[in-house]
């Protein structure tokens, strides 16, 4: 069920609901990445949801800013809210997609939370992963 979309990303709920789906693509806009980030934490706050699925397969770098962005003051909040806990990335085929990807993912600790990050091929695999 599809909760926000622009055209850069897709945000919908999968899994029955236990996770959100983060569908990416091309080169995102500062503003755009951070209201779909934003954007998805309220979904998730609304839904109950700690599971997260970014579908970065035809996303295209993001800048380093936004990057440094997402890794502390979004994750923060995002931890703090509890609503965050495993994450599964489906990777680009891409070397550059690739790149980038490994710069933003990581397995976080923040506030001594630990959380999980497993990256996958496809989507069936991280929807079974996290279920």
């Amino acid at each position: 069920m599809i909760q926000f979309k622009n055209e850069f990303v897709i945000v919908e709920l999968v899994n029955n609901s236990t996770a959100i789906l983060l569908t990416w693509k091309g080169f995102i806009p500062s503003q755009k990445y951070r209201e779909a980030l934003d954007k998805s934490l309220e979904i998730t706050q609304k839904y109950k949801i700690k599971n997260w699925i970014s579908d970065i397969r035809e996303m295209k770098v993001v800048a380093v800013k936004d990057q440094e962005w997402a890794g502390t003051e979004w994750l923060s909040k995002a931890v703090t809210a509890g609503c965050y806990k495993k994450q599964a990335v489906i990777m680009p085929e891409d070397v550059f997609g690739q790149a980038s990807a490994k710069n933003m993912i990581t397995t976080v600790t923040v506030k001594n939370q630990q959380i999980e990050i497993q990256n996958f091929t496809n989507l069936e695999e991280a929807k079974k992963w996290l279920s």
